[in-house]
Protein backbone atom coordinates (compact mmCIF):
# COMPACT_ATOMS: atom_id res chain seq x y z
CA UNK A 1 0.00 0.00 0.00
CA UNK A 2 2.88 2.34 0.83
CA UNK A 3 4.41 1.88 -2.63
CA UNK A 4 1.07 2.65 -4.26
CA UNK A 5 0.73 5.85 -2.27
CA UNK A 6 4.25 6.91 -3.24
CA UNK A 7 3.57 6.25 -6.92
CA UNK A 8 0.32 8.20 -6.71
CA UNK A 9 2.00 11.18 -5.08
CA UNK A 10 4.79 11.23 -7.67
CA UNK A 11 2.53 10.91 -10.69
CA UNK A 12 -0.78 12.56 -9.82
CA UNK A 13 -2.02 15.23 -12.21
CA UNK A 14 -1.46 18.06 -9.76
CA UNK A 15 -0.12 21.57 -10.52
CA UNK A 16 2.49 20.28 -12.99
CA UNK A 17 -0.18 18.45 -14.96
CA UNK A 18 -2.40 21.52 -15.14
CA UNK A 19 0.57 23.57 -16.29
CA UNK A 20 1.33 21.05 -19.04
CA UNK A 21 -2.34 20.92 -20.08
CA UNK A 22 -2.55 24.74 -20.24
CA UNK A 23 0.53 24.92 -22.47
CA UNK A 24 -0.82 22.23 -24.80
CA UNK A 25 -4.24 23.83 -25.11
CA UNK A 26 -2.67 27.17 -26.04
CA UNK A 27 -0.40 25.41 -28.55
CA UNK A 28 -3.31 23.44 -30.04
CA UNK A 29 -5.34 26.62 -30.42
CA UNK A 30 -2.57 28.03 -32.60
CA UNK A 31 -2.09 24.77 -34.50
CA UNK A 32 -5.80 24.77 -35.41
CA UNK A 33 -5.13 27.88 -37.48
CA UNK A 34 -2.62 25.92 -39.56
CA UNK A 35 -4.33 22.56 -39.82
CA UNK A 36 -8.01 23.40 -39.51
CA UNK A 37 -11.04 21.68 -38.07
CA UNK A 38 -9.84 18.13 -38.53
CA UNK A 39 -7.01 18.62 -36.06
CA UNK A 40 -9.38 20.27 -33.59
CA UNK A 41 -11.79 17.35 -33.78
CA UNK A 42 -8.93 14.85 -33.49
CA UNK A 43 -7.64 16.53 -30.33
CA UNK A 44 -11.12 16.55 -28.76
CA UNK A 45 -11.52 12.85 -29.58
CA UNK A 46 -8.21 12.15 -27.80
CA UNK A 47 -9.34 13.96 -24.65
CA UNK A 48 -12.82 12.41 -24.74
CA UNK A 49 -11.32 8.92 -25.10
CA UNK A 50 -9.10 9.55 -22.08
CA UNK A 51 -12.08 10.74 -20.04
CA UNK A 52 -14.09 7.60 -20.85
CA UNK A 53 -11.18 5.28 -19.98
CA UNK A 54 -10.61 7.12 -16.71
CA UNK A 55 -14.30 6.82 -15.79
CA UNK A 56 -14.46 3.11 -16.67
CA UNK A 57 -11.25 2.42 -14.76
CA UNK A 58 -12.61 4.22 -11.71
CA UNK A 59 -15.95 2.44 -12.00
CA UNK A 60 -14.56 -1.09 -12.26
CA UNK A 61 -11.53 -0.83 -10.00
CA UNK A 62 -13.51 0.79 -7.20
CA UNK A 63 -15.67 -2.29 -6.75
CA UNK A 64 -12.94 -4.89 -7.29
CA UNK A 65 -9.66 -3.40 -6.10
CA UNK A 66 -9.71 -0.47 -3.73
CA UNK A 67 -5.94 -0.16 -3.92
CA UNK A 68 -6.13 0.20 -7.68
CA UNK A 69 -8.08 3.45 -7.38
CA UNK A 70 -4.96 5.12 -5.99
CA UNK A 71 -2.83 4.10 -8.94
CA UNK A 72 -2.06 6.89 -11.39
CA UNK A 73 -3.82 7.38 -14.70
CA UNK A 74 -1.69 8.31 -17.77
CA UNK A 75 -3.47 11.55 -18.64
CA UNK A 76 -0.47 12.77 -20.60
CA UNK A 77 -1.11 9.99 -23.17
CA UNK A 78 -4.34 11.69 -24.22
CA UNK A 79 -3.02 15.23 -23.82
CA UNK A 80 0.14 14.76 -25.90
CA UNK A 81 -1.03 12.31 -28.55
CA UNK A 82 -2.48 15.08 -30.78
CA UNK A 83 1.08 16.25 -31.39
CA UNK A 84 1.71 13.00 -33.26
CA UNK A 85 -1.65 12.84 -35.05
CA UNK A 86 -1.20 12.89 -38.85
CA UNK A 87 -4.18 14.50 -40.55
CA UNK A 88 -4.39 11.78 -43.19
CA UNK A 89 -5.55 9.26 -40.59
CA UNK A 90 -9.32 8.63 -40.31
CA UNK A 91 -10.74 10.08 -37.12
CA UNK A 92 -12.48 6.86 -36.09
CA UNK A 93 -9.09 5.15 -35.68
CA UNK A 94 -7.98 7.50 -32.90
CA UNK A 95 -10.00 5.90 -30.05
CA UNK A 96 -8.97 2.39 -31.13
CA UNK A 97 -5.27 3.29 -31.15
CA UNK A 98 -5.44 5.01 -27.77
CA UNK A 99 -7.42 2.21 -26.11
CA UNK A 100 -5.06 -0.50 -27.36
CA UNK A 101 -2.01 1.52 -26.33
CA UNK A 102 -3.47 2.13 -22.88
CA UNK A 103 -4.21 -1.55 -22.38
CA UNK A 104 -0.70 -2.55 -23.50
CA UNK A 105 0.91 -0.02 -21.18
CA UNK A 106 -1.10 -0.88 -18.07
CA UNK A 107 -0.75 -4.64 -18.55
CA UNK A 108 2.91 -5.02 -19.61
CA UNK A 109 5.52 -6.08 -17.05
CA UNK A 110 3.31 -5.96 -13.99
CA UNK A 111 1.06 -3.06 -14.90
CA UNK A 112 1.32 0.70 -14.91
CA UNK A 113 4.05 1.85 -12.57
CA UNK A 114 6.10 -1.27 -13.30
CA UNK A 115 5.94 -1.14 -17.09
CA UNK A 116 8.82 -0.14 -19.35
CA UNK A 117 6.75 1.17 -22.26
CA UNK A 118 5.92 4.85 -22.61
CA UNK A 119 2.17 4.86 -23.45
CA UNK A 120 2.50 7.68 -25.98
CA UNK A 121 5.27 5.93 -27.88
CA UNK A 122 3.29 2.69 -27.86
CA UNK A 123 0.42 4.61 -29.49
CA UNK A 124 2.73 6.15 -32.10
CA UNK A 125 4.37 2.82 -32.98
CA UNK A 126 1.01 1.06 -33.15
CA UNK A 127 -0.28 3.84 -35.42
CA UNK A 128 2.76 3.58 -37.68
CA UNK A 129 2.73 -0.20 -37.87
CA UNK A 130 -0.97 -0.68 -38.40
CA UNK A 131 -2.07 2.23 -40.54
CA UNK A 132 0.84 3.21 -42.75
CA UNK A 133 -1.30 2.70 -45.84
CA UNK A 134 -3.22 5.86 -44.99
CA UNK A 135 -0.21 8.01 -45.68
CA UNK A 136 0.42 8.82 -42.04
CA UNK A 137 4.15 8.20 -42.36
CA UNK A 138 4.72 11.29 -44.43
CA UNK A 139 4.97 15.01 -43.84
CA UNK A 140 1.96 17.06 -44.92
CA UNK A 141 1.62 20.55 -46.28
CA UNK A 142 -1.27 22.78 -45.20
CA UNK A 143 -3.17 24.19 -48.16
CA UNK A 144 -1.61 27.50 -49.12
CA UNK A 145 -4.67 29.68 -49.51
CA UNK A 146 -5.91 32.92 -47.95
CA UNK A 147 -7.27 30.77 -45.12
CA UNK A 148 -4.39 28.35 -44.87
CA UNK A 149 -5.04 24.95 -43.38
CA UNK A 150 -7.20 21.85 -43.74
CA UNK A 151 -10.63 23.43 -43.42
CA UNK A 152 -12.82 20.41 -44.14
CA UNK A 153 -13.27 17.16 -42.23
CA UNK A 154 -12.58 14.90 -45.20
CA UNK A 155 -9.23 16.43 -46.13
CA UNK A 156 -8.01 13.09 -47.45
CA UNK A 157 -4.35 12.26 -47.79
CA UNK A 158 -2.16 15.39 -47.88
CA UNK A 159 0.67 15.72 -50.40
CA UNK A 160 3.63 13.56 -49.41
CA UNK A 161 7.30 14.41 -49.21
CA UNK A 162 10.34 12.76 -47.66
CA UNK A 163 11.07 14.50 -44.37
CA UNK A 164 14.74 14.79 -45.30
CA UNK A 165 13.71 16.81 -48.33
CA UNK A 166 11.67 19.05 -46.05
CA UNK A 167 14.80 19.66 -43.96
CA UNK A 168 16.90 20.34 -47.04
CA UNK A 169 14.47 23.03 -48.25
CA UNK A 170 15.17 25.17 -45.20
CA UNK A 171 18.42 27.09 -45.06
CA UNK A 172 20.40 26.57 -41.83
CA UNK A 173 20.23 30.31 -41.21
CA UNK A 174 16.44 30.17 -41.42
CA UNK A 175 15.84 27.22 -39.12
CA UNK A 176 14.58 29.01 -36.04
CA UNK A 177 12.04 31.53 -37.46
CA UNK A 178 9.83 28.91 -39.20
CA UNK A 179 9.67 26.77 -36.08
CA UNK A 180 8.52 29.80 -34.08
CA UNK A 181 5.79 30.61 -36.60
CA UNK A 182 4.60 27.07 -37.31
CA UNK A 183 5.41 27.34 -41.02
CA UNK A 184 7.21 24.00 -41.33
CA UNK A 185 5.24 21.57 -43.55
CA UNK A 186 4.73 18.55 -41.33
CA UNK A 187 2.51 16.92 -38.72
CA UNK A 188 1.32 19.15 -35.84
CA UNK A 189 4.15 18.04 -33.54
CA UNK A 190 6.67 19.59 -35.91
CA UNK A 191 4.95 22.96 -35.86
CA UNK A 192 6.37 25.53 -33.46
CA UNK A 193 9.41 23.33 -32.91
CA UNK A 194 11.40 25.88 -30.92
CA UNK A 195 8.42 26.57 -28.68
CA UNK A 196 7.91 22.86 -27.94
CA UNK A 197 11.64 22.43 -27.42
CA UNK A 198 11.75 25.33 -24.96
CA UNK A 199 8.68 24.00 -23.17
CA UNK A 200 10.33 20.60 -22.84
CA UNK A 201 13.27 22.33 -21.15
CA UNK A 202 10.93 24.07 -18.71
CA UNK A 203 9.08 20.88 -17.86
CA UNK A 204 12.36 18.98 -17.50
CA UNK A 205 13.20 21.38 -14.69
CA UNK A 206 9.75 21.05 -13.13
CA UNK A 207 9.60 17.24 -13.46
CA UNK A 208 13.28 16.78 -12.47
CA UNK A 209 14.28 15.33 -15.83
CA UNK A 210 17.13 17.74 -16.53
CA UNK A 211 19.71 15.09 -17.43
CA UNK A 212 17.56 13.26 -19.93
CA UNK A 213 16.56 16.55 -21.61
CA UNK A 214 20.15 17.71 -21.96
CA UNK A 215 21.60 14.43 -23.17
CA UNK A 216 18.73 13.68 -25.57
CA UNK A 217 19.19 17.10 -27.14
CA UNK A 218 22.98 16.86 -27.39
CA UNK A 219 22.98 13.29 -28.67
CA UNK A 220 20.32 14.15 -31.24
CA UNK A 221 22.53 16.88 -32.69
CA UNK A 222 25.81 14.93 -32.52
CA UNK A 223 24.37 11.68 -33.84
CA UNK A 224 22.57 13.58 -36.60
CA UNK A 225 25.92 14.98 -37.71
CA UNK A 226 27.97 11.78 -37.33
CA UNK A 227 25.50 9.27 -38.76
CA UNK A 228 24.51 11.24 -41.84
CA UNK A 229 25.69 8.77 -44.51
CA UNK A 230 25.91 11.13 -47.48
CA UNK A 231 26.08 14.78 -46.43
CA UNK A 232 26.13 15.91 -50.02
CA UNK A 233 22.83 14.16 -50.80
CA UNK A 234 20.77 16.27 -48.37
CA UNK A 235 21.80 19.68 -47.14
CA UNK A 236 20.42 18.98 -43.67
CA UNK A 237 21.53 20.94 -40.66
CA UNK A 238 21.97 18.83 -37.52
CA UNK A 239 19.72 21.32 -35.75
CA UNK A 240 16.91 20.28 -38.08
CA UNK A 241 16.28 17.26 -35.89
CA UNK A 242 15.39 19.58 -33.03
CA UNK A 243 13.78 22.59 -34.64
CA UNK A 244 12.08 21.07 -37.68
CA UNK A 245 11.67 17.45 -36.64
CA UNK A 246 9.56 15.45 -34.24
CA UNK A 247 12.36 15.26 -31.66
CA UNK A 248 11.07 18.04 -29.36
CA UNK A 249 7.70 16.33 -29.03
CA UNK A 250 9.32 12.96 -28.32
CA UNK A 251 11.54 14.47 -25.64
CA UNK A 252 8.52 16.21 -24.10
CA UNK A 253 6.62 12.91 -24.13
CA UNK A 254 9.43 11.21 -22.26
CA UNK A 255 9.78 14.00 -19.72
CA UNK A 256 6.03 14.04 -18.98
CA UNK A 257 6.06 10.29 -18.22
CA UNK A 258 6.53 10.16 -14.46
CA UNK A 259 6.94 6.42 -14.20
CA UNK A 260 8.77 5.14 -17.28
CA UNK A 261 11.77 7.45 -17.19
CA UNK A 262 14.08 6.59 -14.24
CA UNK A 263 14.54 9.09 -11.44
CA UNK A 264 18.23 8.42 -10.92
CA UNK A 265 20.93 10.27 -12.84
CA UNK A 266 22.50 7.00 -14.01
CA UNK A 267 19.21 5.66 -15.32
CA UNK A 268 18.44 8.88 -17.17
CA UNK A 269 21.89 8.90 -18.76
CA UNK A 270 21.40 5.35 -20.03
CA UNK A 271 17.93 6.19 -21.38
CA UNK A 272 19.20 9.32 -23.11
CA UNK A 273 22.13 7.51 -24.76
CA UNK A 274 19.86 4.76 -26.06
CA UNK A 275 17.34 7.34 -27.24
CA UNK A 276 19.89 9.31 -29.23
CA UNK A 277 21.39 6.19 -30.80
CA UNK A 278 18.20 4.38 -31.81
CA UNK A 279 16.29 7.47 -32.84
CA UNK A 280 18.89 8.79 -35.27
CA UNK A 281 19.81 5.33 -36.54
CA UNK A 282 16.19 4.65 -37.48
CA UNK A 283 15.65 8.14 -38.84
CA UNK A 284 18.33 7.59 -41.49
CA UNK A 285 17.15 4.12 -42.41
CA UNK A 286 13.63 5.34 -43.05
CA UNK A 287 11.96 8.39 -44.54
CA UNK A 288 9.20 8.25 -41.93
CA UNK A 289 8.87 11.46 -39.97
CA UNK A 290 7.86 9.54 -36.84
CA UNK A 291 10.58 6.91 -37.10
CA UNK A 292 12.37 8.21 -33.96
CA UNK A 293 9.38 6.93 -31.99
CA UNK A 294 10.70 3.43 -32.59
CA UNK A 295 14.01 4.55 -31.16
CA UNK A 296 12.48 5.92 -27.97
CA UNK A 297 10.47 2.74 -27.46
CA UNK A 298 13.53 0.53 -27.99
CA UNK A 299 15.56 2.70 -25.64
CA UNK A 300 12.97 2.28 -22.92
CA UNK A 301 12.96 -1.46 -23.38
CA UNK A 302 16.75 -1.68 -23.42
CA UNK A 303 17.45 0.74 -20.57
CA UNK A 304 15.95 -1.34 -17.70
CA UNK A 305 17.72 -4.44 -18.98
CA UNK A 306 21.04 -2.58 -19.09
CA UNK A 307 20.47 -1.11 -15.64
CA UNK A 308 19.78 -4.55 -14.19
CA UNK A 309 22.86 -6.01 -15.88
CA UNK A 310 25.15 -3.28 -14.59
CA UNK A 311 23.59 -2.94 -11.16
CA UNK A 312 22.64 0.74 -11.64
CA UNK A 313 19.55 1.59 -9.63
CA UNK A 314 16.72 3.35 -11.43
CA UNK A 315 15.38 5.03 -8.29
Amino acid sequence: MQNTIEIQKESEFGPCGYCLATFLFILYFNVIGLYGLKFAVGAVICWFTGGILWFLRLLFLKSEDEEGVDKPFPWYLFLLFPLFLPLAMPLWLIPAILVVSYLISVSAFGGYGKHIFNPIIVAVVFMLYGYGSNGILNASRPLQTDKSGYKIWTSGIPPRIDIREVFSEVEPSDLIPPSFKGLVPSVPGSSFGVIIFTASLFFSLVFKRRIIWWLCSVFSILAFSLLLPQPEAFSISPFGSLFLGIMPSLILAGIADFLTIPKSAGGQIVSAVFFGFFAVLMLFHSSDILAPAYGLLLSQVASPLFLDATGIKDE
